[in-house]
């Protein structure tokens, strides 16, 4: 440990007071807030609003004016957005970064400041605290994210590979395996030395680290198909009308069951066909996710009604005859709905009025009818297949790791590693920090003005300042080449004897500069025109109030 006067005299009183049970016990560290932190702190957050935050950082430590998170103006100010109780963090493209601070103190008597040897290693996690449900962590297998994870959370080294291998378990590899275990943001031990309020020097230990918010995960291929039901299921039925969806629903009738008539089907089977060929491709039968949908097509039959005389009376009465199933009409029928849909798109048709194709130039001239139990199932069916296909767009869609919903709220917890008397390696856990929320990048209110300085007309006499450079293929170049047929390109690009690819420049500061010029021209041109607008209806109340006086 790093003694000062009044540190050896704590010694002292340590070696002199009874003995803890155990051999490491007075040489165990404990994570705590930092000296400076106030009431109710953790683990405090420090904020920086340019990029040389770490050398800021180190000289607010070392000058003693860092201070606790309630008393930066920061965390009372930046609470923006719709869930105000917690401050909200910016991201780094809001040119924001904040570092995170602890202190690790050693557990004798007067907590000594824990020598920064003996510190083997030192990190911080950050966990999610939803609402309602226990802390979840961000887990990492094999060097890949899997996301936030929920379940029992250990007490140990989250790097499963190092916390095996200290403990024997697993061999010393080279190169080491990719890491796996809840993510880990590095910790650095900082010593330093501040005068109480007694006017005694003491020395703290404390760990800092740079707090990343940034990271993604991407959904697992093999997402089961969601059973959810409930208030917390989406209302995926509402893409539909009733009875085959739940927008507009009201109480069955037996007309809501005749969704064709004379081969004219109504709206709300058109947006139905429109689904399931479009979107579900449900005439694919190789689709697996497509099996249920099928199966119910497969049911239900278009009809036609025959006139016949029915329990041998001289009367005849209307019976249906059952014909092709819905299943086989829409394989046979796919390409020639998809032009019925291209031309509802370009209001050639209008849904509700337009004759189903049958196959070729022919048009369907029979019914269908669907009973309350059918459209039930149907409605299930679809609601199921349209989660299933968001699950299938979320396949490989990398999500972000900090969300803005009402359970994003988040913590951070410093750990420091540290060998006993034994020389086994243990791990010590901090307490939280205070609860936090991430603001969205294009958050109005997270924005900070940006500063862009022009040049003056003396350096575009020095020639066009380089810019942006694209490097492009021949066959684009070409085709960049029609566009202004001015230039002259000869053969191959610049540093490229092959001709194989061509170079572009820009002056971002040109084109600044030009578009501030056309801003400034169309604005005193709208001024010209339309200048006169406010000075009429300032004068207006006047002139009608002279009027009414003449009156």
């Amino acid at each position: 440990m790093v003694t000062t006067v009044e540190d050896a005299l704590l010694a002292e009183q340590a070696r002199r007071a009874p003995k803890f049970s155990g051999s490491a016990g007075t040489h165990a560290p404990r994570v705590a807030a930092p000296f400076f932190a106030g009431a109710g702190d953790g683990p405090t957050l420090h904020r920086y609003l340019d990029d040389d935050f770490v050398a800021r950082f180190l000289d607010d430590a070392r000058a003693g004016r860092l201070a606790g998170m309630a008393a930066q103006p920061w965390f009372g100010a930046d609470r923006f957005g719709r869930f105000k109780n917690e401050p909200t963090l910016r991201l780094p493209m809001h040119r924001s970064f904040y570092v995170v601070c602890a202190e690790v103190r050693c557990i004798a008597p007067g907590a000594p400041a824990f020598d920064p040897n003996k510190i083997l290693g030192a990190g911080m996690v950050v966990r999610r605290m939803p609402a309602d449900g226990p802390p979840q962590r961000w887990m990492i297998a094999d060097g890949q994210p899997l996301g936030w994870r929920g379940g029992p959370i250990p007490d140990h080294d989250p790097d499963d590979v190092h916390r095996l291998t200290a403990r024997g378990l697993l061999p010393q590899r080279f190169p080491e395996p990719p890491y796996s275990g809840e993510e880990v943001t590095p910790l650095h031990p900082l010593l330093v030395r501040r005068r109480d309020a007694r006017g005694i020097v003491r020395s703290h230990t404390l760990l800092w680290g740079y707090l990343p918010l940034g990271g993604s995960a991407r959904e697992a291929a093999d997402t089961p198909l969601p059973q959810a039901s409930g208030d917390q299921a989406p209302d995926f039925g509402l893409e539909h009308a009733w009875p085959l969806g739940s927008r507009g629903e009201k109480a069955w009738s037996a007309d809501d069951g005749q969704l064709v008539t004379n081969g004219i089907a109504t709206a709300g089977f058109i947006e139905l066909l429109q689904t399931l060929i479009a979107q579900f491709q449900v005439h694919d039968a190789a689709d697996a996710d497509n099996a249920g949908l099928r199966a119910l097509l497969g049911s239900l039959r278009f009809h036609t009604l025959e006139w016949r005389i029915v329990d041998d009376s001289l009367i005849s009465r209307p019976v249906q005859v059952s014909g092709e199933t819905v299943l086989a009409w829409l394989d046979r029928s796919a390409p020639g709905l998809i032009t019925l849909f291209a031309r509802i798109a370009r209001h050639d048709a209008i849904p509700g009025s337009a004759a189903l194709p049958a196959g070729g130039n022919q048009t369907r001239n029979d019914h269908l009818a669907i009973s309350e139990q059918q459209a039930a199932d149907l409605r299930s069916l679809v609601a199921l297949r349209l989660a299933r296909a968001q699950v299938r767009f979320d396949d490989g869609l990398a999500l972000p790791r900090y969300g803005q919903t009402d359970g994003d709220r988040f913590v951070a917890l410093p750990f420091v590693r540290w060998a006993d008397d034994c020389g086994c390696e243990r791990v010590a856990w901090g307490p939280a920090s205070r609860m936090f929320r991430v603001a969205s990048p294009f958050d109005p209110e997270a924005q900070r003005p940006t500063t862009i300085v022009l040049p003056s007309l003396d350096d575009f006499k020095r020639g066009l300042p380089r810019g942006v450079a694209l490097l492009t293929s021949k066959s684009l170049a070409d085709v960049m080449r029609r566009i202004q047929p001015g230039i002259d390109m000869k053969e191959g690009g610049p540093g490229n004897r092959s001709g194989s690819c061509w170079s572009f420049g820009f002056s971002l500061p040109a084109i600044t500069l030009c578009a501030m010029l056309l801003l400034m021209v169309v604005i005193n041109l709208l001024n010209l025109f339309l200048g006169w607008l406010p000075w009429v209806f300032i004068a207006l109340p006047r002139l009608c109030l002279k009027a009414l006086k003449g009156k």
